[in-house]
């Protein structure tokens, strides 16, 4: 999903943490859709939340964002994002889309905690005050 956009991480581990988060939501999204035409209008969804996140990451570094709010908004967000698509979703034959909630919150609760982890892990600093490109 995030192959066309690139994404503003904090630090290498803010990084892989996302990348992985959104592989991991296309294989939910993939593995539940029925029709393609929906998963394409998924990938626009995450597209734009991606160009928020990105958005918050530069206010954050401007310091009109606190760097939390910025570093945890693409799950957050997904989250929203992902209700919405399955309440509107026909699911594939003998699909439970319960099954594919329980997987979504699963992993973004992970995701969360690994990204509340990396901060004691690694910090942000002045020396990492910097938006990289994943």
């Amino acid at each position: 999903m995030n192959e066309s956009k690139p994404i503003y991480c904090l630090n290498n581990m803010h990084s892989v943490i996302v990348s992985s988060f959104l592989t991991e939501i296309e294989e939910i999204v993939e593995e539940c859709t029925m029709y393609n035409e929906d998963i394409d209008g998924f990938r626009d969804i995450i597209e734009n939340l991606i160009i928020y996140h990105n958005t918050l990451g530069v206010s954050a570094m401007d310091g009109d964002t606190a760097y939390e709010d910025w570093y945890l908004s693409l799950p957050n967000n997904v989250y929203w994002a992902l209700t919405g698509y399955f309440a509107s979703l026909t699911v594939n034959k003998g699909e439970d889309i319960e099954l594919f909630r329980e997987k979504m919150l699963s992993l973004i609760n992970k995701t969360i905690q690994s990204l509340n982890s990396s901060l004691i892990m690694q910090p942000w600093t002045e020396s990492e005050n910097k938006i990289h490109l994943n």
